[in-house]
């Protein structure tokens, strides 16, 4: 590489960037502000202008050494971490809206906005994915009836956990642990075989 070559690169990416963001700057600034005035009255208007001004600038969410800077209109990292944090640690309960923006020290309203942009859903559809992620952990790796499963995901009962499970997988938790079952038995199964050939002197592992 020529002297100098790499100082030129980094010159030319943040000129490039000052370019770019000096055409877009008037109208992702235009759109914060609209978002910022409507977040009280018209949230679902306010959330779709913060996700524009977060497409306009989202090729360019990175810093100099390529880490990810948080994207605009969007939680910072220690709010996102702690809210998954809290999340996890209580998918057994109800959890609310008020509960998960308090926790970040927002208004409910700016934190619903702040999390679609940061998590691409609404907290509620978050939260749901995450019971559905700790409904199949349980399923997998216990025996444990679907009601109780249920109930430890914050749901209110197995026709609940069936509902949005099918709506999350496109199956029923029935059907999906029958599947899961027989795989771990083929899978244990071919262990077992393949053990059984290892005993043997010579013999292909």
């Amino acid at each position: 590489m020529l002297p100098g070559a790499a100082a030129i690169s980094s010159h030319d990416k943040f000129a490039a960037f000052d370019a770019l963001f000096a055409q877009n700057s008037s109208e992702v600034s235009s759109l914060l502000i609209n978002a910022i005035t409507l977040v009280e009255s018209d949230e679902l208007v306010a959330i779709d202008m913060i996700k524009k001004a977060s497409i306009l600038l989202r090729p360019h969410l990175t810093n100099a050494d390529g880490r990810r800077r948080p994207a605009t209109g969007g939680l910072a990292p220690w709010q996102e971490n702690r809210v998954k944090k809290y999340i996890e640690e209580n998918l057994s309960t109800a959890i609310s809206l008020d509960e998960l923006a308090g926790l970040v020290r927002l208004s409910t309203s700016y934190f619903s906005a702040a999390f679609k942009v940061s998590f691409d859903m609404s907290p509620h559809n978050y939260i749901i994915s995450r019971r559905v992620e700790h409904a199949k952990h349980r399923m997998a790796n216990s025996s444990d009836s679907l009601s109780e499963i249920a109930l430890d995901c914050g749901l209110a009962d197995q026709a609940h956990l069936s509902r949005i499970f099918r709506r999350a997988t496109g199956t029923t938790p029935s059907a999906w642990r029958r599947f899961i079952g027989q795989e771990a038995a083929v899978t244990a199964r071919n262990r077992r075989i393949s053990n059984g050939f290892s005993r043997f002197p010579g013999a292909e592992p």
